[in-house]
């Protein structure tokens, strides 16, 4: 059983790091593995073929990958905290509604700046251009209000918790985290009809891409990642106490409440986070917990982990797949993780 399990570490490793470097190699302008190694050895860099090499690794594609890397692991553990949470094989991270409400906040935004001119209008305050305000040059304030908009929907969920019905049933938050997700995509349909002219760039975003991110969105997210990943790793043990049920994990002392909050707490973190990367990336939290299952097993202390690994995987190849099927252009990457996704959930579902 060791010796398995040391196998499917070592396998997951390679795969991981194998698709980190096919995210960097592979895309319109092809890199050599050997042109990336001597990007980064000061001895060598001038002898590389290409002399756009190492603006094309250091500013787009590495920042990028790292920027993925990071929301599929986000999205993977989340996705494996709210089903085990849940006890729910279904369940995934935008359950809650968080992504609509992540969603309704980008919309919001692009509505407010092309009718207000909120950066024109900036740029007249300071007499200057927007590098001069570290903030906003840090972070659009689309992608800002998409977390904004993400945490918000997770607090008013987690708000539930405390509530006569939410302290009852998990089973009320997860009916209501789907009636909120309705309501914010509802919202945010009117206000892209009453809007005709934002509907190709908010839609873009909607359907998840990571085209134009780079360093400053993958620094904008860490703090909040940090968080939320100490947080899933804290909670793992109590976790795997609550598969028996509320009750019996409340004989055992675990603190229902207490755990429902840190659950809904991190995931409103790594969602906020990872939609306000790469837009609305569906399926990879529902996914990459359910490959786990099947080679390795349901624990927690395993599950949330390697769940990390392989949703970073999984998110890598299909942004690779995406930037590279109809080069020079791109595809959202999460067009790419729906139609792998879908299939997949209707075979669950379909599964006694």
């Amino acid at each position: 059983m060791k010796k398995r399990v040391f196998i499917i570490q070592i396998t997951s490793i390679i795969l991981l790091i194998f698709a980190f470097f096919l995210a960097i190699t592979i895309g319109a302008e092809k890199i050599r593995l050997s042109d990336f190694f001597n990007t980064f050895n000061q001895s060598t860099a001038s002898t590389t073929s290409n002399p756009f090499t190492k603006i094309i690794i250091l500013d787009l594609r590495l920042p990028r990958a790292l920027l993925v890397l990071l929301t599929g692991i986000l999205l993977g553990g989340s996705g494996a905290v709210f089903q085990l949470f849940f006890r729910n094989p279904l369940a995934e991270p935008g359950i809650m509604g968080i992504s609509s409400g992540a969603t309704l906040g980008a919309v919001l935004a692009n509505v407010f700046i092309t009718y207000t001119g909120f950066q024109l209008g900036l740029q007249k305050i300071f007499s200057a251009n927007l590098s001069e305000i570290s903030f906003l040059n840090l972070i659009s304030p689309v992608n800002f209000a998409a977390f904004l908009g993400a945490l918000g929907a997770g607090a008013l969920v987690t708000a539930l918790a405390f509530s006569s019905a939410g302290k009852k049933s998990s089973v009320m938050l997860l009916l209501c985290g789907t009636a909120l997700g309705t309501l914010y995509s509802s919202i945010s349909s009117i206000v892209l009809l009453s809007s005709s002219k934002e509907l190709h760039s908010v839609y873009t975003w909607i359907l998840g891409s990571f085209n134009g991110r780079g360093w400053k969105e993958l620094i904008f997210i860490l703090i909040p990642s940090f968080f939320s990943i100490l947080i899933m790793f804290i909670i793992s043990r109590p976790l795997d106490l609550l598969t028996c049920g509320e009750e019996t994990a409340q004989s055992l002392g675990v603190e229902v409440n207490k755990l429902r909050i840190l659950v809904l707490i991190c995931g409103s973190l790594a969602v906020s986070a990872a939609v306000s990367a790469g837009g609305t990336i569906s399926f990879v939290g529902l996914i990459a917990p359910h490959i786990v299952r099947k080679i390795i097993g349901s624990k927690s202390k395993v599950l949330i982990p390697y769940s990390m690994i392989f949703g970073a995987i999984l998110l890598l190849l299909s942004d690779t797949l995406a930037r590279v099927v109809i080069a020079p252009s791109e595809l959202p990457a999460g067009i790419i993780t729906a139609i792998l996704g879908v299939p997949f959930f209707l075979s669950l579902c379909l599964k006694k």
